[in-house]
């Protein structure tokens, strides 16, 4: 299933761009913000954010999708979570790891699914009724909006502090 191979890409594909921030910029943050295509976050903010919001966000909606019948699904304060799980001082290693460990665990659980489990629906905020489709496609969106919004940071990198980072 295509959801799943972009579901497990993740975890490198943002370790490649994490890569290209120099570690004594890892919790830069730009003084204009505008044009990000995601939560306004520093790299490591990013990698936080993913981790959490893999743990206690998807995960708690996949599966109460799966155990109550049309559960009230709440979205969860990002930059809340960024406060009360201070991003800024994690390490950013352990949290790569934490994250990749997490990805698989949600993909393999996943995979384990039967069909009929994929069309369970839950009421989830602005979005209405959704399926547990609909659900995973929208966390690879979420990857998605932080992979755009990491590019958009190496730009502001590149821009303001003129680190000239290569292209990779």
């Amino acid at each position: 299933m295509h959801l799943f191979t972009n579901l497990q890409a993740m975890p490198d594909q943002f370790a490649q761009l994490l890569a290209q921030v120099p570690a004594d910029h890892l919790n830069w943050e730009p003084a204009n913000w505008a044009g990000i295509p995601s939560e306004r976050f520093s790299a490591q903010g990013h990698l936080c954010h993913l981790l959490d919001i893999e743990v206690l966000g998807y995960r708690v909606r996949f599966r109460r999708t799966l155990d109550e019948d049309l559960p009230q699904l709440a979205s969860l304060d990002g930059y809340q979570l960024a406060l009360d799980n201070d991003y800024r001082q994690q390490d950013p290693a352990t949290q790569q790891a934490r994250f990749r460990a997490a990805r698989i665990e949600t993909v393999s659980w996943l995979r384990e699914l039967p069909p009929s489990a994929w069309t369970r629906r839950a009421q989830y905020g602005s979005y209405g009724e959704v399926t547990l489709d609909g659900l995973v496609r929208l966390l690879v969106s979420h990857d998605h909006q932080h992979l755009a919004g990491m590019q958009w940071l190496l730009m502001r990198l590149n821009a303001d502090l003129r680190l000239n980072l290569p292209l990779a």
